[in-house]
């Protein structure tokens, strides 16, 4: 191969590339636009949605949005799974999730004899006049869940908390806990009691 055809192929291959990345650009422009139509509507049909909360549809999973409460400057990411059709999930204001965060706020009955699970009734979910299988999760404001975190039924994660990424949450922790592993236990404290203090106090001065 000579000098000449060397120099063509190296134009072909410019050329081949500039045109991908084009058609690339191109073909990303549809679901940028989806997802802007789709979260105005999604919006309108959660139970609460803040101020500048950023939310991708069209690469999410979210059933339940009426019981979906989002705080202001909160993003659910793309890759985001989020059930609560039988109870509430309420995420507060400026909250960060990872990639592909999963929350779930329902689970099956499996103790029923003669019955397959996917038969069993929101009626027959109910022990004593409650419903014990399916419970609110509350992701107070402030809080960091790294990525692929699950949040399980009837969780609440104190304001200020960090979730480990890969850790799966079954149970509530205090403000300000650093929490992580399967199943998600606490770590440590983010601050000491008086550091605590003096962040609340610098928050609230900056309002």
């Amino acid at each position: 191969m000579n000098i000449f055809e060397i120099e063509n192929s190296f134009i072909s291959f410019k050329m081949a590339n500039n045109i991908f990345q084009i058609l690339q650009k191109i073909s990303l422009v549809p679901s940028y636009l989806w997802d802007k139509l789709w979260a105005s509507v999604w919006k309108r049909c959660m139970k609460y949605c803040g101020k500048g909360v950023y939310i991708r549809p069209m690469s999410s999973d979210i059933k339940g949005l009426w019981n979906l409460s989002v705080g202001d400057g909160t993003s659910i990411p793309k890759g985001s799974t989020i059930y609560c059709t039988d109870a509430a999930c309420t995420i507060g204001k400026k909250v960060l999730f990872g990639p592909k965060p999963t929350i779930i706020t329902g689970d099956h009955r499996i103790d029923i004899l003669g019955k397959y699970m996917t038969d069993v009734t929101v009626e027959e979910k109910f022990v004593d006049g409650v419903n014990v299988y399916d419970q609110p999760v509350v992701i107070e404001d402030d809080v960091w869940c790294g990525a692929n975190v699950t949040i399980l039924k009837g969780v609440t994660i104190g304001h200020g908390s960090v979730v480990a990424a890969g850790a799966v949450v079954t149970k509530s922790f205090p403000p300000y806990s650093i929490i992580g592993g399967i199943p998600a236990k606490l770590l440590k404290m983010r601050f000491t009691e008086e550091e605590i203090k003096e962040h609340e106090r610098m928050l609230a001065d900056n309002m």
